[in-house]
């Protein structure tokens, strides 16, 4: 796994090239272009971060399935379902969770049978947790790695903002 975060990529980077201000309907844009160097050290970062936040991979679905299976083992009113039950709530959620990397799955699943779902203000460990709760865990394990992907992302595609004032001088110069 890649470094969760880049001090030059994630932070001295967009601090210094986003503009301070987004235009409503507009993508935010930057205050000035980036640096060779600044293009080289972004593309390297998404590039870096690409395959550890890419979906998990048609060869790891028995992984994950079983990921499924030891959390939901944690919770025994799983237990007196049948067997078909838990292995259809299994692909049913493994289905559901494909657009995320095996690592945040693992790790997700891994936290909710120990701790179980946060609900009202606490833990609660009676009942297993709701589709929706299990993405939301696996999207919350994943959440550095993909913020720091689409802000390289969208630094190197974003377009530098007009300068109203240089225009405005230069016309007036003019």
């Amino acid at each position: 796994m890649p470094p969760v975060a880049n001090r030059t990529t994630d932070i001295e980077i967009p601090r210094a090239a986003w503009s301070s201000w987004k235009e409503s309907g507009k993508a935010r844009q930057l205050r000035r272009p980036l640096t060779v160097c600044e293009v080289r050290a972004l593309e390297d970062r998404r590039d870096e971060l690409a395959p550890t936040v890419a979906p998990y991979d048609p060869r790891e679905a028995d992984r994950v399935a079983l990921t499924l299976t030891d959390m939901y083992g944690g919770y025994p009113s799983m237990g007196s379902r049948g067997d078909q039950s838990v292995a259809g709530r299994v692909e049913a959620v493994r289905r559901t969770v494909a657009a995320f990397p095996c690592w945040a799955i693992e790790k997700a699943c891994q936290s909710i049978h120990a701790n179980g779902v946060w609900r009202d203000g606490a833990y609660d460990r009676k009942w297993p947790p709701t589709d929706a709760e299990i993405v939301d865990a696996v999207r919350e394990a994943a959440r550095l790695y993909t913020d720091s992907y689409r802000s390289a992302v969208n630094l190197l595609a974003a377009e530098v903002e007009e300068d109203h004032y240089f225009h405005a001088t230069k016309a007036a110069a003019e």
